[in-house]
């Protein structure tokens, strides 16, 4: 069960979902986490990975300063007993034609546990009720296969595939699966 305790703050079950903010200490934790686990994270860089804790931190910085008044974030890192195990919430929330797109991140240590499936419900939620969505989507790599069972567990059809539509740094050429979920299909 989801509650919303502010605007800033979602608990479900033990995770405390809040925003991180963009300072040293956790630009830090970030830079670690993903220089530690590259292998998985160098694929979500077209540029290639974060060189330094202060290009985190700017990441994050302007993230929280968003100033499109139409495409917004509601970004959420996951918190269980003070420790950071990633990231969730909603990305591209387009206000005019209300859609969303739902990303996150684990670190390695935070996988396989059933964590994404239990925050999903949770950023529909706020997207459906708080933001007014009409569709929310999910897109993974298509051979990205956690993510896709994340995806049709949480009740998102597959749309289609977008073939060879992503360069990666290293030269590989991915397709990118598109899952939707309507308003109308989406259960409080």
């Amino acid at each position: 069960m989801s509650e919303f305790i502010n605007p800033e703050e979602i608990i479900v079950d033990d995770f405390i979902l809040k925003q991180i903010p963009g300072t040293p200490k956790f630009a830090k934790e970030i830079y670690d986490i993903f220089t530690t686990d590259s292998d998985t994270f160098k694929h979500w860089f077209e540029g290639g990975m974060w060189k330094s804790v202060d290009e985190v931190e700017k990441y994050y910085q302007d993230k929280l300063q968003n100033n499109n008044p139409r495409l917004k974030y509601a970004m959420y890192g996951i918190f269980k007993n003070n420790e950071l195990l990633g990231e969730i919430g909603l990305s591209a929330i387009d206000t005019k034609n209300q859609t969303g797109k739902i990303g996150y991140w684990l670190k390695k240590s935070a996988r396989g546990r059933g964590i994404l499936d239990k925050l999903i419900p949770a950023i529909e939620n706020l997207g459906f009720e708080k933001f007014n969505l009409r569709k929310i989507n999910i897109l993974c790599d298509d051979d990205n296969i956690a993510s896709r069972k994340h995806a049709e567990k949480n009740g998102y059809k597959l749309e289609g595939i977008q073939r060879e539509c992503k360069l990666w740094p290293d030269g590989s050429i991915h397709s990118t699966a598109m899952f939707g979920k309507l308003k109308s299909e989406y259960k409080k």
